[in-house]
């Protein structure tokens, strides 16, 4: 009996310390400046010692965890129920209290796997989010016209160039490579944006197929990174011309910008200025309809509908981007979506049943997760892809 109140004993001993840990670096968490030195020098360690650990699977280890998780989750309740109903029919026939082993040892392992879980939380994801975006203090700020059409016009220029070198076949229709080496095209982009963000630098972890594509296809959702497990996975339906700009995004999460606004700025940032045609040209040609739409807004506003578009079409007929040719962009699009839709036709798709509700849930989750993110949103990610324009140019770059 002794020896095991020593074991208990023991074990109440490493949770008090665990936890009082786990809770100071809680508290350190609202400190900004705390979170970006963490995401800076601290993050990069754990998540190549942790991604490489699980870059060693290749399926998404995370994504399993995470059904096992509900299955815990779900076994725990059977289970409390159960020994809860036993414990209150012995009570009624005034029977003594039965403890049970198996379920005293059952709860504690539950218990270690929690305290994991809250761990890997606060270390590879919630300190990291809590920081200033990108790691660094800005005032947000709105845009003039004519910064707005400086802007359009470097992101038309770069898609023109990254247009005429995009390998074709004798049908006109993009020659896409494997995803090894579009990945590696991925990589050497986001090492060279390393120099304005070094915690880009270190290990890669290969992007892995997710086993439920058609479930997150139901949901509009392209891919998701597994914090706990430092893994980026993504929707096999994906067409390979957004497959790019998707991978960067979610390689922005595994080095730490978590914020949604952090990852589409990094996610596009890193295809505008790649050195692959393709990976430059999937930035642009989707980036490009959105600085568009915020020229024209602002255009509308400064001079009414009628002369800010009359004003608009003429400007666009005269500067450098001008010969960009939207017609090939659609078409190029259309002919990615299609091929995606082919493969997804050519599975099978057993709970094809629950898509409808599956898609529903998602409507419900994305309202949701814009309320929470707000001003951290996907959207606020052009507003830092224009910063960095203008900053490239007050450098006289």
């Amino acid at each position: 009996m002794n020896e095991e109140k020593k074991k208990i004993g023991l074990y109440g001993k490493i949770l008090l310390i665990v936890a009082a840990v786990w809770a100071i670096f809680f508290a350190l968490s609202f400190v900004k400046s705390f979170d970006d030195w963490y995401v800076n020098h601290i993050f990069p360690a754990i998540q190549q010692v942790v991604g490489r650990i699980f870059n060693v699977f290749p399926f998404a280890a995370g994504e399993i965890i995470m059904y096992l998780g509900a299955v815990l989750v779900l076994a725990t309740a059977v289970l409390s129920l159960v020994f809860g109903i036993r414990a209150l029919v012995r009570k009624c026939r005034k029977l003594s209290p039965k403890k049970s082993a198996f379920y005293r040892i059952y709860m504690k392992s539950v218990l270690v796997v929690a305290v994991l879980f809250l761990w890997a939380y606060l270390f590879h994801w919630w300190i990291p989010y809590n920081g200033h975006v990108a790691g660094e203090k800005t005032e947000r700020r709105g845009f003039t016209t004519e910064e707005y059409r400086y802007v359009r016009i470097q992101v038309g220029l770069k898609c023109m160039e990254a247009m005429k070198a995009v390998p074709r076949d004798a049908d006109g229709r993009i020659i896409y490579p494997d995803k090894d080496t579009a990945y590696e095209a991925v990589i050497r982009s986001m090492q060279n944006l390393s120099e304005r963000y070094p915690r880009l630098k270190g290990f890669y972890g290969r992007p892995k197929a997710a086993l439920c594509s058609d479930v997150l296809d139901w949901m509009g959702i392209g891919g998701y990174t597994y914090p706990y497990t430092m893994e980026i996975t993504y929707n096999k339906y994906v067409d390979n011309l957004f497959w790019y700009e998707l991978i960067a995004h979610e390689t922005a999460h595994y080095k730490g910008f978590y914020k949604e606004n952090e990852g589409e700025y990094i996610g596009i940032l890193a295809c505008l200025l790649s050195d692959d045609p393709l990976m430059a040209y999937s930035g642009c040609a989707d980036y490009y309809y959105t600085i568009l739409a915020d020229y024209m807004n602002a255009m509308i506003e400064e001079y009414g509908m009628q002369e800010g578009m009359k004003r608009m079409r003429e400007e666009l007929a005269s500067d450098p981007d001008a010969a960009l040719d939207l017609d090939q962009i659609l078409l190029d699009r259309q002919d990615a979506a299609r091929v995606a839709q082919e493969a997804y036709e050519e599975d099978s798709h057993p709970l094809q049943e629950y898509s409808e509700t599956a898609a529903e849930v998602a409507d419900s989750g994305w309202e949701v997760q814009e309320s929470v993110a707000s001003e951290n949103y996907y959207d606020d990610g052009d507003r830092l892809i224009i910063e960095y324009f203008l900053g490239e140019r007050a450098k006289g770059q």
